[in-house]
């Protein structure tokens, strides 16, 4: 007789629960299709049946032994580990099982998605408008790369938004907010929650062009309504819609010979968010990490751990050599010390 209470049961609840949460806005639309992808492809083959009281520390540390001889990198065994760890740690909320057994884990070092560098970025930015031109043509299952990828991939990195959220971006959560005395205009996006953050996000001034033409040229194809989605309206479908566009985008890494980083590690849409964060670490003015936290719905910690690791003391050196007020070591001292060293 096949038992009740399985991993794989416990587990089809866990993704039950992801769907109520993405109806509420809890969590992005990729939330399931993972969850859903875990299961099949790892969780599913290996346990099976497996009624959820025989699952013990020693059956985990089989299971995490069996992904790693897949060859699956670190960061993709911690999130299958994580997966499981959610399942148990329900089943045992919902009474199913008296105790969590330990989970099998071992710290994740920092690894950062790349972030393109200004030639790198510029480069694409090349590519992309060729492309657009059919210089040469390229495409996903007929989805030809037109001027919506230079669209999205612009936006992104003048909003420091995740892929997830992009997709998620319908145009009733975007307000233009008009120049005034403190600066230029810039758009507020009051996207869903994301890593459970909401504050809204506040964009780069160019972004607003961005969306205005974008939003024009949908509204002339018979979109640009306010349950629209910002980009691929036309496809309702987030998670085809995401993965058409990453598809593209890696073809066109492929052509621009922008695949991999200078480290070999590869540039994905998600390196367009740790460019533009970067981009802003390098080059605002006095721009405090806290602030840049916020707007890109993120924790300082996050930016020193994982988009400012790549960065050195020595690429900001007019900042820390900056002062709030003259000082005499920039004017007698400077002249006084050049003296000096002359003397010896």
């Amino acid at each position: 007789m096949k038992p009740k209470h399985t991993f794989t049961t416990a587990a089809e609840a866990l993704i039950r629960d992801g769907e109520a949460r993405v109806r509420l806005g809890q969590n992005s639309a990729r939330l399931v299709p993972d969850y859903k992808d875990r299961l099949r492809c790892h969780c599913a083959p290996f346990f099976g049946d497996t009624p959820l009281e025989k699952i013990d520390s020693a059956m985990l540390r089989r299971f995490r032994d069996v992904l790693v001889a897949k060859n699956l990198k670190q960061a993709s065994v911690l999130v299958v580990m994580s997966f499981v760890s959610k399942t148990l740690r329900m089943a045992h909320d919902d009474g199913l099982i008296k105790q969590v057994p330990s989970i099998p884990r071992k710290g994740q070092k920092p690894s950062p998605r790349p972030a393109f560098s200004s030639a790198g970025y510029e480069k694409l930015l090349t590519t992309l408008k060729q492309v657009e031109k059919g210089k040469p043509s390229i495409g996903f299952k007929g989805n030809k790369v037109d001027w919506e990828l230079r669209a999205l991939v612009t936006f992104m990195v003048n909003s420091f938004t995740r892929p997830g959220d992009v997709f998620a971006l319908k145009n009733k959560h975007v307000t233009i907010v008009p120049q005034d005395s403190e600066g230029p205009s810039y758009l507020r996006l009051n996207a869903p929650s994301s890593k459970g953050h909401e504050a809204p996000i506040i964009t780069m001034p160019v972004a607003v062009l961005i969306y205005q033409r974008t939003l024009e040229r949908h509204t002339k194809a018979g979109f640009g309504k306010s349950e629209d989605f910002v980009f691929l309206p036309s496809k309702p479908g987030r998670a085809y819609a995401h993965e058409v566009v990453r598809r593209q985008f890696r073809l066109v890494l492929k052509h621009a010979d922008l695949l991999a980083s200078t480290k070999g590690v590869e540039h994905t849409l998600y390196s367009l968010r740790h460019t533009a964060i970067t981009l802003r670490l390098l080059h605002a003015k006095d721009l405090d990490l806290v602030t840049l936290a916020r707007t890109a719905r993120t924790s300082v910690e996050m930016i020193d751990r994982y988009y400012a690791s790549g960065l050195t003391a020595e690429l900001n050196r007019d900042k820390l050599h900056s002062f709030r007020r003259p000082t005499r070591f920039l004017t007698d001292g400077a002249s006084a010390l050049t003296t000096k060293e002359k003397a010896v």
